[in-house]
């Protein structure tokens, strides 16, 4: 009996073992674009198979820069119009409450086309029209980001994962 009890348990382990591999990944943050919410030279937990929703925190690959890792929070979904004025996001014409976002410059640039980027598009965006299937992202540290206003929106067969858990500390070396 207690030798069916324990391959049981190992058994039982094993499963869970795989489930959590097969469901789960990890993933190194490598910019500060994100903080405080995911440190730089931080790490995530995102679960796979992701079917995102605004405010989450997605790992993704932007379609022009193949196998780079990017970490941001969705803010427009499908089919939404997004635009930011004097550093405000709005979402179809309302103001969106954003408690993460940072802006650590208090510079604030003008709409101006001849501003080169990232000044032109930072703090003065769209509006823009989000694609079927496609969202549109931003750091958290809005000043430093690159991000949806500059790559573009991430189609959604690009998104990894969402983060489940961004570890306040650094992996050790």
């Amino acid at each position: 009996m207690a030798a069916r009890l324990r391959t049981f348990a190992i058994a039982a382990l094993v499963v869970v073992f795989i489930a959590l591999r097969v469901s789960l990944a990890t993933y190194r943050n490598s910019t500060s674009s994100m903080e405080p919410a995911v440190r730089a030279g931080g790490w995530v937990v995102a679960a796979r198979w992701p079917q995102p929703r605004r405010g989450d925190v997605i790992v993704f690959d932007y379609p022009s820069t193949p196998r780079t890792r990017f970490i941001k929070r969705v803010v427009a979904l499908p089919g939404e119009t997004v635009e930011i004025r004097d550093k405000r996001l709005f979402i179809n014409g309302r103001k969106l409450d954003e408690p993460y976002a940072q802006h650590r410059d208090p510079q604030l640039f003008p709409r101006d086309p001849k501003l080169p980027e990232p000044y032109r598009s930072r703090d003065q965006f769209g509006p823009y029209p989000i694609a079927p299937d496609s969202y549109f992202v931003l750091g958290d540290n809005r000043d430093s980001s690159s991000d949806s206003r500059y790559l573009g929106t991430v189609p959604r067969n690009f998104v990894l994962g969402i983060v489940v858990w961004p570890t306040s500390a650094r992996r050790p070396k």
